[in-house]
């Protein structure tokens, strides 16, 4: 694993990065490893391989998904909790999940591309999200079938 955790992505971590079978685990001191779930129920599997991954026989794409957040109340109130919110993000893009955002032009809410192993956990990540929280955005999450990737965010 590097030294420094924060700075682990595709390159670092490899298939598990993508997998549907990961589950990222951050530590109180912000180190985060990467978890298969597959080794819960078959032993061939490592519970914490080494890192990057470059081939593995169990590997599926997770599900990626586009959330809509859409303001719900004015943007001075959006923007009291905006640096939370991104911290939100950073947290969960550091583990895998979120892999681009931007807010709207002009700023009626944003648009964040997930992967995840399925809809349940995200809508548990979305609900943790402090806009949500705080009331100040709603979230409208939609499904997409990885295989039709191209380009940048092609795996």
């Amino acid at each position: 694993m590097p030294p420094d955790s924060a700075a682990l992505g595709p390159e670092q971590v490899g298939l598990c990065f993508t997998c549907r079978f990961k589950r990222a685990v951050t530590t109180r001191r912000g180190s985060t490893f990467f978890r298969c779930a597959r080794a819960e129920s078959d032993p061939r599997w490592p519970r914490f391989p080494p890192l990057p991954v470059r081939v593995c026989g169990g590997y599926e794409e997770a599900m990626l998904y586009v959330v809509l957040v859409h303001y719900t109340q004015p943007l001075a109130a959006v923007d009291a909790v905006r640096a939370q919110h991104i911290a939100h993000l950073e947290r969960y893009a550091r583990e895998g999940v979120f892999h681009a955002w931007a807010r709207r032009d002009p700023p009626t809410g944003g648009v964040l591309v997930a992967a995840v192993p399925d809809r349940a956990t995200l809508e548990a990540i979305v609900a943790e999200d402090p806009y949500v929280r705080a009331g100040v955005a709603r979230a409208e999450i939609v499904e997409f079938n990885p295989a039709n990737v191209r380009g940048a965010m092609g795996r």
